[in-house]
């Protein structure tokens, strides 16, 4: 592709059309960088951190919006870049003051945050 992301050929044009969202969506917001495949057939990834370490990433894969907790395995699954946004604008800001707390203090915040995340459905 023209902008060099590297796809499977087999992807619908829905997440073609949906991932394109999701790049102009994250490209405008800080801490968020483009990843490029890391395995043969895996798609690109947004990873967002802080001191070199990824903390979230966003990919989309059948549809849907996923997004990716890396240090606690958690997934969760978004319909669109407007349930994204709507997402990343609750708790997003979280991520972004990680380097400020203990690391316990974040963790306690962040279980209460994916607690949140499965009485609201994701």
């Amino acid at each position: 592709m023209a902008d060099g992301r590297k796809r499977r050929g087999h992807v619908a044009s829905r997440d073609d059309e949906l991932w394109d969202q999701v790049s102009r969506l994250l490209q405008s917001r800080r801490g968020w960088s483009l990843e490029p495949q890391t395995t043969p057939g895996a798609p690109p990834t947004w990873c967002f951190g802080s001191g070199g370490e990824s903390e979230l990433s966003v990919s989309v894969d059948g549809g849907t919006v996923c997004a990716y907790l890396i240090d606690n395995d958690q997934e969760i699954t978004l319909e669109d870049t407007e349930a994204l946004t709507a997402w990343l604008d609750t708790y997003e800001p979280l991520f972004s003051r990680r380097a400020s707390m203990t690391s316990e203090v974040f963790d306690e915040l962040l279980l209460r945050t994916i607690d949140e995340w499965r009485h609201q459905g994701y």
